[in-house]
């Protein structure tokens, strides 16, 4: 990593800014939020792997920030959102055309799982699927020996996680709340006795 500050401080500079953008994401709480700073995060990667030298990553990264942002306004207008879908297919396709051997194939899924989680409104649906690809994305990373990327997304990984059980939680204490209002189910044994 030091080396990289000596020889590339800009690839270095933009993997940081990518790590960290990566990393923070799934602390926002609105959609809209968290698919801004996964636009930096995209940015920040084909940036960082463009100035590497490596057009193939840094074109996927492209693609992926063009679909994000699609994903920003996919809830305005069907045809943005019909885009941003359709951006899916050509990033396999993209995926497919670098083609390296298995490795390839994690890329290419973990790629599909976070493209179509991005263009979800749901918001479990969306962390959970972009969580799915993050682990592929790990397996992958851990392969390759990209070690600023997998510390992104195993930051990113265990964030995600901890939103998802908070949200969770909320709803948890939401439901008791109302059956308990309703007058039914969740008693306290202290209360009833």
């Amino acid at each position: 990593m030091f080396e990289l500050f000596s020889s590339n401080p800009g690839a270095a500079v933009a993997g940081l800014v990518a790590l960290t953008c990566l990393t923070i994401w799934p602390l926002f709480k609105t959609r809209s939020s968290m698919l801004f700073v996964n636009l930096c995060a995209g940015l920040g990667f084909a940036t960082h792997y463009w100035l590497l030298g490596l057009a193939a990553p840094s074109l996927v990264n492209v693609l992926g920030t063009v679909q994000t942002g699609t994903a920003l306004f996919s809830e305005r207008s069907k045809f943005v959102n019909n885009i941003g879908y359709a951006l899916i297919p050509l990033m396999v396709l993209v995926g497919f055309h670098f083609w390296m051997g298995p490795i390839s194939l994690i890329c290419v899924i973990a790629s599909a799982l976070i493209a179509f989680g991005r263009m979800q409104t749901n918001q479990m649906a969306f962390r959970g699927l972009i969580l799915c690809g993050c682990v592929l994305w790990i397996v992958h990373d851990y392969l390759v020996g990209s070690w600023i990327a997998l510390t992104a997304d195993v930051f990113s990984f265990i964030i995600g996680c901890f939103a998802i059980w908070q949200i969770m939680d909320i709803n948890i204490q939401d439901v008791i709340r109302d059956r308990r209002a309703k007058g039914f189910g969740f008693h306290d044994p202290v209360q009833t006795a």
